[in-house]
């Protein structure tokens, strides 16, 4: 209980410290009353924009509220839109999360599955499982997109060309997120299945498995041993993909027309919202320490050694 207090104080500390330096970053580098008004704004309209937006308060009191605002989800308001941050980012998370979920869903157990099995088999499995990820991860995630919608969607009409339903469309929204979801694992797949495969290898070669096979040991038990003892890095891989989840896939929501994250994301920039930008990278930051405070809970629970260290603070 101790570690686990420690690890969570540990992680609220890092994400205030990440809140702050969004901020430190994004003041430096943008004026948002400039940016508000434009080129041709006289310096008597930006003193007044400055003064409206309070940006003529102290430094060090903006830094402070900003922090205490984002750490109690007050992400303040959209410069372009006139509406909350956190209700445009709900609005645009869902459609995200109905394509990248299942798309990291498909990609690891794939992955997990194919590494196993390269890594135990050995021979021509194994060097197609290699040439296969070398293959995918140097394939622009651009190519694979538009490929993918071009003879899925439009030469073979399996899948709608949308990857989001347009008003008054009657079917459902999972029928479109198909695609895009499928497309979205195998831009992941090639890392992960490398990944994964290098882990398997490690935890195979390990001392203790050779004492279970020279005791008779059934292969697919042993198999259990691989994954339990593989936990920890397995668990840690996912948790660095889940800032890809919460933020999506650029390329994929405007090829597929998904109001997402990450088209939120080039639609602020482009209009010079910052609040929203802030907003996006405080959420991606929430979204990377969650997953690794989770990730290092669940290894924890399968394997003992990780337990051992999370009780003991480390």
């Amino acid at each position: 209980m101790r570690g686990a207090l420690r690890r969570l104080a540990i992680a609220a500390a890092t994400l205030a410290l990440v809140s702050a330096l969004v901020f430190v970053v994004m003041d430096a580098l943008a004026d948002r009353a400039a940016l508000d008004l434009g080129r041709g704004a006289s310096p008597e309209a930006l003193a007044a924009r400055r003064t409206l937006l309070g940006l003529d308060r102290p430094w060090i009191v903006r830094l402070f509220e900003h922090v205490s605002s984002a750490m109690s989800l007050d992400l303040g308001v959209s410069a372009r839109r006139g509406v909350g941050v956190a209700e445009v980012l709900r609005g645009a998370l869902g459609p995200t999360l109905a394509y990248a979920l299942p798309g990291l869903l498909m990609a690891t157990i794939a992955a997990v599955f194919a590494g196993l099995r390269a890594a135990r088999s050995g021979g021509w499995f194994d060097r197609l499982v290699l040439a296969g990820s070398t293959v995918l991860m140097s394939t622009s995630g651009v190519i694979v997109v538009v490929l993918g919608q071009y003879w899925l969607a439009h030469r073979l009409r399996l899948f709608p060309v949308l990857g989001w339903p347009l008003g008054g469309d009657a079917r459902g929204v999972a029928w479109f997120v198909v695609l895009p979801a499928l497309l979205w694992a195998v831009i992941q797949v090639g890392a992960d299945l490398r990944h994964y495969r290098a882990v398997f290898v490690r935890e195979l070669a390990a001392p203790h498995l050779e004492g279970l096979r020279a005791r008779g040991v059934d292969e697919r038990r042993i198999s259990r041993h691989v994954l339990r003892g593989a936990a920890a890095p397995l668990l840690a891989r996912i948790s660095a993909r889940l800032p890809h989840v919460v933020l999506g896939g650029v390329v994929v929501e405007h090829v597929f027309n998904i109001p997402g994250v990450g088209a939120l994301l080039v639609a602020a920039i482009r209009d010079a919202d910052l609040p929203v930008v802030q907003g996006i990278a405080f959420v991606l930051a929430a979204a990377t320490i969650a997953g690794q405070v989770v990730c290092d809970a669940l290894a924890a629970w399968v394997d003992p050694r990780v337990r051992d260290r999370w009780e003991a603070g480390r």
